[in-house]
């Protein structure tokens, strides 16, 4: 379940990550934004969120946006937190961050605040997974809706098909996500930022 073993002989049920990451970024962009920076993802983590961070470069490159700020981070909200800090420090321009967890996201939304930024009036912010506290965060936070409880039942029939049937070729099942649209993301962003002014 949501994990990758290509050299092992094991079924999988994995969360199309690339495509959900894309629209969300791609949402981002939409709403008026071209300086969007990525929180929640290094070198070492999992593929799952590797293959966030190669959704979010994807959507700024298909929409040939050549900016990429990217700040190497956990997927804990004291690692968002500090990296979100880093992050606009360095570059003031940023209007938006896509988190590659809900729980870097509320990390970003903490570091926002302390920082005397209003989300998302000065600081749009995106997640993934829409935990259950995502929506009861201020403000409520736009997120990728990854579907757990189907995942778990594709499991389980996977799980009894390879009982019955324990020679059949190896089957991964790729899920697909949902951007839950929410009130972290200034749908009308200008190219600035509160930090600074920046350009188009």
């Amino acid at each position: 379940m949501d994990s990758y073993a290509p050299n092992l002989p094991f079924d999988s049920i994995v969360i199309d990550n690339i495509p959900g990451a894309y629209v969300a970024v791609k949402y981002l962009i939409e709403s008026g934004h071209r300086h969007i920076g990525l929180i929640g993802a290094n070198d070492h983590s999992p593929p799952s969120v590797l293959e966030r961070r190669a959704g979010y470069v994807n959507a700024l490159r298909d929409r040939h946006i050549h900016d990429v700020y990217i700040e190497p981070s956990r997927l804990d909200r004291e690692s968002g937190y500090t990296a979100t800090q880093k992050l606009l420090q360095k570059a003031p321009q940023v209007t938006a961050i896509f988190a590659c967890n809900d729980f870097s996201a509320i990390g970003v939304m903490h570091a926002a605040r302390e920082m005397g930024l209003r989300v998302p009036e000065d600081l749009s912010v995106v997640g993934f997974d829409n935990i259950d506290v995502a929506k009861e965060v201020t403000p409520p936070l736009t997120t990728v809706h990854v579907h757990k409880t189907w995942m778990g039942i594709l499991g389980v029939r996977q799980l009894l098909e390879r009982a019955q049937n324990p020679e059949q070729p190896k089957v991964t099942v790729v899920v697909s996500t949902q951007l839950i649209a929410r009130n972290s993301v200034n749908r009308e962003a200008k190219c600035e930022s509160a930090l600074g002014p920046s350009i188009c």
